[in-house]
């Protein structure tokens, strides 16, 4: 009897390439996620901030004054004010001589500037601050 073993299925060697191919694929994939994801929260954290300093606006329109604390806005001029910046850090308002200034520290969470990056759009550590509600450049920054 001549039996003859019918070859089915992937060798070793086939199944490493594919493994290969999907690490190198993966390896260049995983770092924009990352970076879309910190670019995001960036972006979501200057909306929160835009939509806090347009309800603090119309407060200052009503009461001649900016708030003293963001909880006022609460719920005549925001349902909800966000507290926390996107990456969950606190969000710091501060109110002086009729001028507030509205920050966020960034993904690392501390004021003060930024340490280089690796990454080509990074860093998403940089201060956000909005003065009367325009974006300015955080003086840690500078």
């Amino acid at each position: 009897m001549n039996w003859k073993r019918k070859e089915e299925g992937f060798s070793l060697i086939e199944l490493l390439i594919v493994v290969a191919i999907i690490g190198i694929i993966a390896t260049m994939a995983v770092p924009q996620l990352l970076d879309a994801i910190d670019r995001a929260r960036q972006r979501r954290t200057m909306a929160d901030m835009r939509t806090i300093s347009t309800a603090n606006g119309a407060y200052r329109v009503d009461e001649g004054v900016y708030v003293s604390a963001l909880s006022e806005l609460q719920p005549v001029y925001l349902q909800v004010v966000p507290t926390n910046d996107a990456w969950g850090n606190a969000l710091d308002y501060s109110l002086s001589s009729g001028s507030y200034v509205l920050q966020s520290f960034g993904s690392d969470g501390a004021d003060g500037p930024a340490a280089p990056s690796p990454w080509v759009n990074g860093p998403y550590d940089v201060d956000l601050e909005m003065t009367n509600g325009q974006f300015t450049q955080s003086p840690s920054a500078q």
